[in-house]
């Protein structure tokens, strides 16, 4: 790989950085969800969580010396505007303002994501994203970020996982803020997010016509239990087979075509047939690239009758301790899928595995199953590469173990491993493999 590809890690900022009420900052949805009993594992908060807007400065550190040239983390949207619109709040500005300055000084490469789930409480006391009004709000917040960091950051995600946004927030109710819409409720949340990842992206090129700009997707990664051309064919109708508010091709496709699948319109006529042509012009912004959050994938064949059918994995396949499959050819054939569907350049902006670590008696933390898992993986993203496909960074999930959400602090998927109780930080050896594998690997 030469210098341009980007090795990075990943966080966001409700897993890590705690300070939930300090110098300002207004409320997320995770804050108010999290205190609800029964919400989260041990009823877990993310008050404290690694503590990073203490710790920063040593942890960029770490950063550092794992010889990453790229950093990705996300904004507090709360801590910059307490009430989602309106009155900036400085000290939480200047917070990310100082991260920006760090890592340039280290030459690491900031890639900011704007929402990575942490919605100001305020708004969404007003409908959150099935407010219409959203897209305005999220552009202020935009506006907000690139009049502090335009000249110093080149890479912006708009959102993280919009699967998860609106699946598991709005439907599921297993995420903040743990509602349960109606199906008419949940289209119009899709498409007030894509209007306001479009509305974003025009902010921001507005700002800085340079910058980099796209969406983090994930979904089912479907790749082909056995390769073969069938099964390959048939990779194409499991994608299009799905079309709700958990799918891959519902935001994707809107934004690189300019249309949603043509199974919503079949399936929903009376939501997509009085969309205003403006809305999907304007949600088809052209965007730089496509970051792919992938983990685990589901193993398809042909049905030999022009579909497909889900392969069940053999008995006793290797899992994570979050009961995810390792499966690596998935992240190979979702990368190639959807670079061949819309030929724009990729990231992997997440990718990583959840494991049972703790610190052993000698003092080190061995986690020879993360390295294999990370062998593997980065093993097909540059098989992916040679075969064609244009992948420019990969970013490990995550710098350091945090709250995982509904799990709280029980999943650790950190290639530091952190100690809830004293904040203490041991390197994982992990860490250690990352760190000679990207210095060996950067030309």
């Amino acid at each position: 790989m030469d210098k341009k590809f980007l090795w990075g890690t990943s966080t966001a900022s409700y897993q890590i950085e705690g300070a939930f009420k300090e110098d300002g900052k207004g409320l997320s949805i995770w804050d108010v969800f999290s205190k609800e009993p029964g919400k989260i594992f041990q009823n877990n908060n993310g008050d404290i969580a690694c503590d990073f807007y203490h710790r920063f400065e040593s942890d960029i550190r770490l950063i550092k010396d794992l010889n990453v040239n790229a950093y990705r983390f996300s904004i507090s949207w709360p801590r910059i505007l307490p009430q989602g619109i309106g009155k900036v709040n400085q000290k939480g500005l200047d917070f990310y303002k100082r991260i920006v300055d760090l890592l340039l000084d280290a030459n690491i490469t900031p890639f900011v994501t704007l929402y990575h789930w942490d919605m100001p409480y305020e708004l969404h006391l007003k409908g959150g994203f099935i407010n219409n009004e959203f897209s305005d709000w999220f552009s202020e917040y935009t506006y907000t970020v690139m009049q502090a960091l335009k000249d110093r950051v080149k890479f912006f995600a708009t959102f993280n996982e919009p699967q998860c946004i609106i699946s598991l927030g709005y439907d599921t109710g297993i995420f903040a803020p743990g509602y349960k819409v109606n199906k008419n409720e949940l289209l119009r949340a899709v498409h007030n997010l894509l209007l306001s990842h479009a509305k974003s992206v025009q902010v921001i090129k507005s700002y800085n016509k340079d910058a980099q700009v796209g969406l983090v997707t994930c979904g089912s990664a479907y790749y082909p239990y056995q390769e073969n051309q069938e099964n390959i064919k048939a990779l194409s109708k499991a994608y299009e087979s799905q079309y709700n508010e958990d799918s891959v091709l519902i935001y994707t496709d809107p934004i690189f075509f300019g249309r949603y699948p043509e199974q919503c319109y079949k399936n929903y006529p009376e939501f997509y047939e009085k969309i205003d042509p403006n809305d999907l012009k304007l949600i088809s912004t052209p965007v730089d690239y496509l970051g792919i959050n992938n983990y685990e994938g589901v193993p398809i064949a042909s049905d030999g009758n022009d579909g497909y059918k889900i392969v069940q994995r053999p008995d006793g396949y290797p899992k994570t301790d979050t009961e995810w499959a390792v499966e690596e050819d998935c992240i190979y054939w979702i990368s190639r899928y959807l670079y061949e569907r819309y030929n724009k350049p990729i990231y992997i902006t997440e990718n990583g595995i959840a494991n049972n670590d703790w610190v052993h008696l000698d003092g080190g933390v061995h986690d020879p199953a993360r390295i294999d898992y990370l062998q593997r993986y980065i093993g097909k993203v540059e098989k992916a590469i040679k075969d064609g496909v244009d992948i420019r960074g990969y970013f490990v999930w995550s710098l350091m173990d945090n709250f995982e959400w509904a799990s709280g602090y029980s999943r650790r998927f950190g290639l530091v491993h952190i100690d809830y109780k004293t904040q203490k930080r041991t390197p994982k050896d992990s860490y250690y493999w990352y760190r000679d594998f990207i210095k060996n690997n950067i030309k």
